[in-house]
């Protein structure tokens, strides 16, 4: 009886076609609408940030710098929170810290009239709050979801996230012409209000399913998260994943903001043509994790997965290398960023279901920020060298292939390690 009823759920057509079982429901639908008003608010702020580049374009390398530095002073702080607070206290505490500085830049930015030095801080601000509410958010979820349950589920909870980034996106692009990039930030700020109260429901929600237990306290020291992953070659590989992608979007977004810078004018004129990318990019991300990365990974594996993206994105910088223009330039950027959305995305967090809960939050959270920062100094530094160096955007092009076949291998190596570990996780399990 009790299979026939599970059968009977899951020839619901919404069930088949998400891949959820019977009782997941309302967790899913919680981090799905959690992840919608994150990135739909982080989304009417991004095009702002693509506007500040813009704006400096000429000193983004230290932009990048400068957000790496802050993001070496706050990790600590992190791990000090992490290791004396439950998760329930110190994810709405971060949340709310966060909303609280958004109030502070809404009373002091004026468009076009913004002082360069409260600009520049807004780029960094945003460049770590967009790390760490993510990071934060996805440590949540490798918590709560299984391995299994992830890769059925990610992709779907990802696609929640698209789909508040083209509302975001599409918001912006309908209203910062009239009403201003200053009422977008108004308008951000309720969104992550909203994300903060549905992660204390998520919180909750789960307390009950453990019969009401608090989450127990991580503990550990400050700096474990950061030598854990110099001790696993796991973690180091999954580094050096990061850092080797990184190479490519960083070139992308700097390559772009000079092409803007050249040839766009105007504060929300800037702000309107990169809230039209990020709406194409997110409506293409969406399509991906809705209908097909969970479907990937089960039918292809996460070696193959992973490897997907770097071969793809190869054929694109051939095209770059040939031939260079602003629309062209544009479309690749819109590729990469809808595979890293659509699916690199979710594999990478697929990748920390099979770790322990410290990992899940310290090194983790290591990872997005400081490395994931430190690979786009790098890769910064690396692109205003190139350009220094009077090369042109088509010749650094094909200086980019080869750090791809890198990734690729990389990428292999890491989807083999990640099989073996689900395994042993699985083992333990049962």
């Amino acid at each position: 009886m009790t299979n026939a009823i599970k059968t009977g759920h899951r020839k619901n057509f919404l069930e088949r076609l998400v891949r959820v079982n019977p009782g997941e429901w309302p967790r899913l639908a919680i981090a799905f609408c959690y992840f919608f008003f994150l990135l739909g608010g982080y989304f009417m702020l991004r095009p702002i940030r693509g506007t500040v580049a813009a704006n400096n374009s000429d000193v983004l390398h230290w932009l990048y710098t400068g957000t790496f530095l802050t993001m070496l002073a706050i990790v600590p702080l992190f791990g000090f929170l992490v290791s004396r607070f439950r998760r329930g206290q110190f994810i709405p505490a971060i949340y709310l810290f966060f909303l609280f500085d958004l109030g502070l830049f809404i009373i002091g930015f004026r468009d076009d009239d913004t002082p360069l030095w409260m600009q520049r801080t807004f780029y960094i601000w945003l460049s770590v709050f967009n790390l760490f509410v993510v990071s934060i958010f996805w440590s949540f979820m490798t918590d709560i979801f299984r391995p299994g349950q992830a890769q059925r589920l990610f992709g779907f909870i990802m696609a929640g996230g698209s789909l508040g980034a083209m509302t975001g996106s599409w918001i912006s692009t309908a209203f910062v012409l009239q009403l201003g990039s200053r009422n977008m930030m108004v308008a951000a700020a309720a969104c992550l209000l909203v994300a903060t109260v549905l992660a204390v429901t998520l919180g909750r929600y789960t307390r009950k399913q453990h019969h009401s237990r608090p989450t127990a306290v991580i503990g550990g020291k400050i700096w474990d998260g950061a030598v854990r992953v110099f001790q696993s070659k796991y973690l180091l590989y999954v580094c050096l994943l990061m850092l080797l992608h990184n190479l490519t979007p960083t070139f992308l977004y700097n390559g772009l903001a000079v092409l803007v810078n050249d040839q766009i004018t105007g504060f929300d004129q800037r702000t309107h043509f990169f809230s039209i990318v990020d709406l194409i990019v997110q409506v293409l991300a969406f399509s991906l994790q809705f209908l097909v990365t969970s479907r990937l990974v089960t039918s292809l594996g996460m070696p193959r997965t992973l490897v997907m993206v770097p071969m793809m994105l190869a054929a694109g910088f051939v095209l770059l290398g040939n031939t260079m223009g602003p629309v062209l330039f544009a479309a690749v950027q819109v590729a990469q960023r809808s595979m890293n959305y659509g699916v690199l995305g979710p594999t990478k967090e697929m990748l920390f279901t099979v770790v322990d809960r410290e990992t899940r939050y310290k090194s983790k959270n290591f990872i997005d920020t400081v490395v994931y920062r430190g690979s786009d100094v790098t890769a910064s530094w690396i692109f205003k060298g190139l350009t220094s160096a009077g090369l042109s955007l088509s010749q650094i092009s094909w200086f980019y292939l080869p750090v791809m076949g890198l990734w690729g291998l990389g990428a292999w190596r890491l989807g083999k390690l990640y099989i073996g570990l689900r395994q042993q996780a699985n083992a333990r399990n049962h």
